[in-house]
């Protein structure tokens, strides 16, 4: 997802992930998602316009909290903008 997100350049989000293992296993072995008994994902690329991802913001909602909305999604798309724009200027 955070792959899809940077390559695609827009916001990714999933409920309910299908993959357990997609973060990866922490120290134990257990698969990260499910250690933190993540109930959705959201995936927002850090890009200014007309530039290249500089990275992806990835968020994580646990526990018998509702998906994100998207009015957070958007909260979210603004953020990433000026971090981007942060980024961008200190190079």
């Amino acid at each position: 997802l955070v792959v899809e997100a940077a390559r695609g350049g827009a916001t990714a989000l999933q409920v309910r992930p299908e993959d357990p293992e997609a973060f990866g296993r922490d120290a134990s072995g257990a698969p990260v998602l499910v250690r933190a008994n993540v109930t959705s994902l959201l995936c927002v690329p850090l890009a200014v316009p007309s530039g290249p991802v500089r990275g992806v913001l990835t968020l994580f909602r646990s526990g018998a909290r509702p998906a994100f909305s998207m009015a957070e999604a958007q909260a979210m798309d603004m953020m990433s903008r000026h971090i981007a724009l942060a980024m961008a200027r200190t190079g």
